[in-house]
């Protein structure tokens, strides 16, 4: 086998593999029903801590009795859309800031880079755990305040990507042609920078599952009983002296999730030429 060849076997099973596993948490969180039957909010005293393997509970239960794989599974759906609506918005907040600053230049441009470097001193986490003080329990509020905590490094790659496709060859070609700002902005412009965009995305969902985490453990994020992962593990830290398998379990799934979304992000960066 050639090294070119080898190479490109690695390749593709690196691709794979994350996405594969990512794939089947996004069917743990969109069919829950389907693939557990119980109902993750039951509480049986006869079960309390009972241990993996036990008939029916193949994780377990926790210190209410209640299945231990429901409720990862259950919690499935409220990680991954937090990570989902943290790339999402988080991107959009720094990508209209990145843009922006990119394409007005002078006087504008040292103003907003100024600002953005002010507000990228102060750690994510301690933003979005004041915000959290204001905005209260909830998904939303979660999502919201990662998102404001976490904006600044996308919009730093967006106006580098912006400012160099601002002074490509085809842009100037386009613009002796007489394009007007918002055909070249259109037809241009976007179709260029939309894939470091998705790139963006991907490599923010991974912060925005870890921050749900982080939040949910120190008690400013999801409220129990609603389970997410963080939840999960907050429960696991109370529980380790007496049942460590409850601490395990949702920290693995996090960190399942967290190098999948990774891996593809670094997979697509590379396709779409970042950091070239």
């Amino acid at each position: 086998m050639s090294r070119q060849s080898w190479i490109d076997q690695r390749s593709f099973w690196t691709a794979l593999f994350p996405f594969l596993l990512l794939l089947s948490l996004v069917l743990l969180a969109l069919l829950p029903s389907r693939l557990t039957g119980i109902d993750p909010l039951s509480q049986h005293a006869r079960l309390v801590l009972a241990p993996p393997l036990t008939p029916g509970h193949p994780l377990g239960c926790d210190f209410l009795g209640r299945d231990l794989w429901s409720r990862l599974v259950s919690g499935s759906l409220v990680s991954l859309a937090a990570g989902l609506g943290v790339g999402l918005l988080s991107t959009l907040i720094g990508g209209v800031w990145g843009i922006l600053s990119g394409f007005l230049g002078r006087p504008w441009d040292p103003v907003m880079m100024r600002t953005l470097e002010i507000w990228y001193a102060l750690p994510e986490i301690l933003i979005a755990t004041l915000l959290m003080l204001f905005l209260g329990h909830g998904l939303l509020a979660v999502v919201v305040a990662l998102s404001i905590g976490g904006w600044m490094g996308v919009a730093r790659v967006l106006r580098a990507e912006t400012l160099r496709l601002r002074e490509a060859i085809f842009m100037d070609a386009a613009r002796a042609t007489g394009v007007s700002p918002v055909r070249l902005v259109l037809r241009h412009f976007l179709p260029n920078v939309m894939p470091v965009v998705a790139v963006m995305v991907l490599f923010r969902i991974p912060g925005g599952i870890l921050g749900e985490s982080t939040l949910s453990f120190l008690g400013l994020g999801l409220a129990p009983p609603q389970a997410s992962w963080g939840v999960l593990v907050n429960e696991g830290w109370k529980a380790l002296p007496v049942s460590a398998f409850m601490l395990v379990w949702p920290a693995a799934f996090i960190v399942l999730s967290l190098v999948s979304f990774q891996l593809l992000a670094d997979r697509l960066a590379r396709k779409s030429g970042m950091g070239r």
